[in-house]
């Protein structure tokens, strides 16, 4: 008879907020734990909000610190997990966002079950350029590709790429992460708009990422000062972090390119927000300019939030978005494309009315309770194949 079967998801990051990411993470733990099993959690540090971390614990899970990798191989951070899961006795080691040397570790430790969970595309592979020098050889992502007995790639797309780049269709499943999708459709806006400075005549143009140039919060500003110069009372509202090492550089080059368009009385950074569902309920229109996308929660939970949204047509976003039905696609890195788009949905009350309605029925498609039964099928299946 089988012992009590232990799982260790390595989130390897750290929460900041009850959001989709955190749910989806919370609804699998609990599955695994009505089940009987042992769970622990591997982050990066603790939250400072204990609201994070006591529904984790309430689900009998430990939560785990521990270093993330130094690079895509560093064998401290491999052997630090071979460590870890040797000590616990792990059965499934589920890997999310740092992947390579956390999995080579629970290889070499032996563990009967290792999935991974490919959350992103390559930027050579979506920007249609030939990798250069080791790139080329795709060392880190082969390694973890040969370690896990299964990879969950969270669109069609980025399934696709790993098999045109690396191979390994055999191990490779689609599983759509979810969105919480009540928190944002049943979200109130309140006085959110006064809060922020707007008032009802403004219109609201909403992107929610951060400063990296992946998320193409500089095409945004090039289209929106387009739109600007037809649509007085537009405004610009960027949702995100802007303060870390790597987004302080492209925020300075943001902030240069809105004072050439003279837009920075019309263009707002809030920085990261717990209230995102009432700032979406509280806007007119999302956009999502980005260069490369695997999936992108965000879009899914603006559109539950019944915004029109205009998208690039990256990644696994015309997965998502199927064009002038739900949503409205533009090429990506088309400035004019994009401005176009706005400017149609801004003017266009009855468009906006109809693709909010069939985003909002999209965006409930993408149900916790499916992916909890995917994933925990995949557990049962490959631990009944060991």
């Amino acid at each position: 008879m089988r012992r009590t079967v232990t799982v260790v998801q390595y989130w390897a990051g750290c929460p900041k907020s009850q959001n989709s990411k955190w749910q989806r993470f919370l609804a699998t733990i609990q599955r695994c734990h009505e089940q009987g099993w042992m769970n622990y959690l591997v982050w990066s540090r603790m939250p400072e909000n204990p609201a994070l971390v006591e529904p984790f614990r309430e689900a009998g899970c430990e939560i785990i610190i521990q270093r993330r990798s130094r690079g895509n191989l560093d064998f401290t951070s491999a052997w630090r997990t071979y460590k870890l899961l040797r000590r616990l006795n792990c059965d499934i080691f589920h890997c999310h966002n740092d992947h390579t040397s956390p999995l080579i570790g629970a290889a070499l430790a032996g563990i009967p079950v290792r999935i991974w969970s490919k959350l992103a595309m390559s930027p050579y592979y979506e920007e249609r350029v030939s990798a250069k020098g080791l790139h080329r050889l795709m060392v880190s992502t082969r390694a973890s590709c040969l370690c896990a007995h299964r990879i969950l790639a969270i669109s069609d797309r980025v399934g696709r790429e790993l098999i045109d780049t690396a191979g390994f269709g055999k191990k490779i499943d689609t599983v759509y992460v979810p969105v919480d999708y009540h928190r944002f459709a049943n979200a109130a806006k309140g006085n959110i708009r006064q809060e922020l400075g707007f008032d009802q005549s403004h219109v609201i143009i909403t992107s929610v990422g951060r400063a990296i140039p992946v998320k193409g919060w500089d095409i945004a500003v090039r289209a929106f000062a387009k739109v600007h110069d037809v649509i007085l009372n537009a405004r610009l509202v960027f949702i995100g972090s802007t303060t870390s090492s790597e987004e302080t550089r492209f925020f300075q080059q943001l902030t240069d390119l809105i004072k050439h368009y003279k837009l920075s009385k019309y263009v707002y950074f809030l920085g990261h927000r717990d209230d995102i569902p009432k700032i979406l309920k509280a806007s007119d229109v999302f956009i999502l300019p980005s260069r490369s996308e695997g999936l992108c929660l965000a879009l899914i939970e603006a559109m539950a939030a019944r915004l029109p949204c205009v998208a690039a047509r990256v990644g696994g976003v015309p997965e998502v978005i199927h064009h002038k039905e739900n949503g409205l696609l533009f090429e990506r890195e088309s400035v004019e494309e994009l401005a176009d788009h706005m400017e149609r949905l801004i003017e266009d009350r009855s468009l906006r009315t109809k693709i909010a309605t069939q985003a909002t029925e999209r965006a409930r498609t993408f149900n916790t309770q499916i992916y909890v039964d995917k994933i925990f099928e995949c557990y049962r299946s490959l631990l009944n194949s060991c």
